[in-house]
């Protein structure tokens, strides 16, 4: 009982203090200028794509190689990925990651998918990995061109609650769970 009800404080406690940093309601706003130059297509960027998720948007625009390679459209995984992202909208937070992929060179699809640069969200990294996985590419020319890249990922989380709704949301969970 002394461990649960420490456990209970400690989780209340660090909240508590993540929390009281931002306690203003923001609102689902559009681009900014700088996710706008972050998406513009720029041939001397190193990565082939580059992604902004929230937990309402999933924005995704190639580089370069316009004419070797292709992603499948795919707007249900990329909703069904944005909607992942509703459960850690308790902050306001701007990470970047960057994922390297190798594809098959015969069939062009994932042989591996490893992170280069971590968002050091363990949860949003394992949301990136699992949305790549999902992607499918085609190659016009037939030819698998290029076969070794990376996607930069831009995550977006927004705080979207007060305080008092995610601190009664977390008790909640945690009385759920004993």
């Amino acid at each position: 009982m002394i461990k649960l009800n420490s456990a209970y404080y400690f989780t209340l406690l660090f909240l508590t203090l993540i929390l009281s940093c931002s306690t203003t309601f923001k609102e689902t706003s559009s681009l900014s200028n700088i996710d706008k130059r972050f998406l513009m297509i720029s041939p001397e960027t190193e990565e082939l794509f580059r992604v902004i998720l929230t937990s309402d948007k999933f924005l995704i625009s190639q580089m370069r190689s316009f004419e070797t390679i292709n992603r499948n459209p795919d707007k249900k995984g990329d909703i069904k990925t944005s909607k992942e992202l509703e459960k850690y909208n308790k902050i306001d937070e701007i990470r970047e990651g960057i994922i390297s992929i190798w594809l098959f060179p015969d069939s062009g699809k994932l042989m591996k998918v490893r992170p280069k640069k971590p968002t050091y969200l363990i949860e949003i990294d394992n949301i990136i990995i699992n949305d790549i996985q999902r992607w499918i590419f085609n190659f016009p020319s037939g030819i698998v061109e290029p076969n070794e890249f990376e996607i930069k990922y831009r995550i977006i989380l927004r705080k979207l609650q007060s305080d008092e709704d995610i601190m009664k949301e977390v008790r909640e969970k945690i009385l759920k769970e004993n």
